[in-house]
């Protein structure tokens, strides 16, 4: 379920974003203890920060595309590491803004299913208070885990904005090196750069928050489904005959006897999984087509930018001291553990709902309307490249050999 610490975890981020940035479609209301929809002021602050790092791109790409008849300036070791993250950072960019563009797009649809999935699990651990049963080892480690990682995630996206205050003073960084070229000056961590770095890192502060608030809301959204999911799980069905219409001869009912959530009658075990479906649904339409995919490309180029500038600039990393080493270091790590975790925890609720549906026709009588229900019940997915792609174990797999492959071949140019 969505525990109080991520609640709280999400809720903080948010005020972060409304007191610090400035710039949110969705604010916390302390006293209603829900999402509600931000000031226009703060609306349009984050159009702002939008249209100002779509520029980023088109700038970049320039100073990037003018080197490639140069020879000279691509035989150097340097030189070429700033090629290479100088087109990592356009593409995690870019994908960002599509991100950005897609939860701006569906902002009201997200904050209110987030409203509704924490009520929901209100609900479902009311059920479990008066039922008093309590989530076995497992379960809660897996809870735990949850919390870890959600609160890794937030610290990461704060972290992030200010590491690229420092990685901007280093003479590999990209945009280091455009506006040396472009504007002949050698930024550095002196008084008068100051306001551009903390300019910088407040428009990146707006991008990683939509990234953080995009993974929040997916996690939400899992670990309810597995909790719901785990608790549903029948041990057994009681079979009920009543006497029918003058159509029916007898009408046959069940009550479930769930793992965690004690005897529910069949129509509250089809509210709930129905609910759920729902909230799958709505989950699709918004993360489906686009924000897995880009989510997926962006850690993919984090992971080759970060391992290719450790691997080929060692010795200028390292001149930039521990900030940017640890900078580098979460860009290899954090990719690879987010695809990980995500790629088990999606395949696991598919699995979980599979069961369950399974479980209940093989216990069920052909005639019953419970056994009519989960036979129509598709199995709860969630879908990359909607409708062609779902998200399974085997997601991780080959997020690591198209990572090891792009690093191979990098590093043999």
């Amino acid at each position: 379920m969505i525990t109080r610490f991520m609640r709280k975890l999400v809720k903080y981020r948010i005020l972060i974003m409304v007191y610090l940035n400035a710039a949110t479609s969705w604010n916390w209301n302390a006293k209603q203890e829900c999402f509600v929809p931000a000031s226009i002021y703060l609306r349009w602050n984050g159009c702002l920060l939008l249209t100002l790092g779509s520029t980023f791109p088109f700038l970049m790409s320039t100073f990037l595309l003018a080197k490639l008849p140069n020879e000279e300036y691509m035989e150097s070791r340097e030189n070429f590491v700033v090629f290479i993250l100088g087109w990592a950072e356009v593409f995690i960019i870019t994908a960002i803004l599509m991100i950005s563009l897609r939860m701006k797009q569906y902002w009201r649809d997200i904050m209110y299913l987030m409203n509704e999935m924490y009520r929901y699990s209100d609900y479902i651990e009311d059920l479990m208070r008066r039922c008093n049963t309590h989530f076995n080892r497992n379960e809660q480690k897996y809870i735990y885990r949850a919390n870890v990682l959600l609160a890794f995630v937030g610290i990461l996206s704060t972290f992030i904005p200010l590491a690229f205050g420092a990685c901007i003073c280093v003479r590999v960084e990209p945009n280091h090196a455009l506006l040396q070229e472009w504007l002949e000056v050698n930024i550095s961590i002196r008084p008068k750069f100051i306001p551009f770095i903390l300019f910088m890192i407040w428009i990146l502060m707006d991008a990683v928050a939509v990234g953080f608030s995009a993974i929040a809301f997916l996690y939400g959204y899992l670990c309810l489904a597995r909790s719901l999911l785990t608790g549903l799980t029948p041990h057994g069905l009681l079979r009920i005959v009543q006497p029918g219409s003058s159509r029916y001869k007898v009408t046959i009912r069940y009550k479930l006897n769930s793992r965690y959530f004690g005897v529910l009658d069949e129509m509250t075990v089809v509210q709930i999984f129905r609910t759920h479906q729902v909230f799958n649904t709505i989950t699709n339409d918004i993360c489906g087509s686009v924000l897995f995919s880009f989510h997926h490309v962006a850690c993919l180029l984090a992971f080759l930018g970060g391992a290719l500038t450790l691997l080929k600039a060692t010795d200028e990393v390292l001149d930039g001291g521990p900030l940017v080493v640890a900078a580098l270091g979460l860009a290899v790590i954090s990719p690879l553990v987010l695809q990980y975790e995500e790629s088990k925890e999606i395949s696991e609720v598919c699995q979980k709902s599979d069961g369950i549906i399974r479980r209940c026709i093989n216990l069920t009588d052909r005639r019953s309307m419970l056994y009519k229900f989960v036979k129509s019940c598709p199995k709860l997915k969630v879908h990359a490249g909607y409708p062609f792609f779902n998200v399974c174990k085997d997601t991780f797999s080959q997020f690591w050999a198209q990572g090891i492959d792009f690093l191979v071949a990098s590093l043999a140019i």
